[in-house]
């Protein structure tokens, strides 16, 4: 079990699952400024920490690696922004339609051990942008010798 697999895995996930296909624009690995009016509404990954928690026997370190996923809307129709409709998302939408997906791959197709999502908080500073970060805790073992 390796990061880079699992960073792999969570985005093959979000840009290959057919709900979030339907209207998500991008998926991007990591922040950045600057995004196109066009490349909404997209989604952000970004690696937030990766705590090694405990080694146990033989030499296995059990790790805690924490993917943040930015999920944003560009909506002008403020009564649509939160909860849409049949043919706009709103950043409780996207919010569900994330978590569905990560959801049907409870061990990431063997990456992990499980994952959690023990934080989610809302932006909503920048209309009509709004945006939506949702913290994905996912728990692994790896070799402390080796890191496999």
């Amino acid at each position: 079990m390796k990061l880079e697999n699992i960073w792999d895995k969570v985005k093959t996930i979000l840009e290959n699952d057919t709900v979030l296909k339907g209207y998500i624009k991008i998926v991007y690995s990591g922040t950045r400024d600057n995004i196109p009016v066009n490349n909404f509404p997209c989604i952000i990954l970004e690696p937030t920490n990766a705590p090694e928690e405990a080694v146990t026997m033989p030499h296995n370190t059990e790790i805690n690696f924490t993917v943040t996923i930015w999920a944003y809307v560009k909506i002008f129709d403020v009564d649509k922004q939160i909860v849409g409709d049949d043919t706009t998302k709103g950043v409780l939408d996207v919010n569900f339609d994330i978590k569905k997906a990560l959801g049907a791959h409870i061990d990431l197709d063997g990456e992990c051990l499980y994952f959690s999502f023990p934080n989610t908080r809302f932006d909503f500073d920048s209309y009509p942008f709004r945006g939506v970060g949702i913290d994905m805790k996912i728990t692994l073992r790896q070799n402390f010798v080796t890191r496999e």
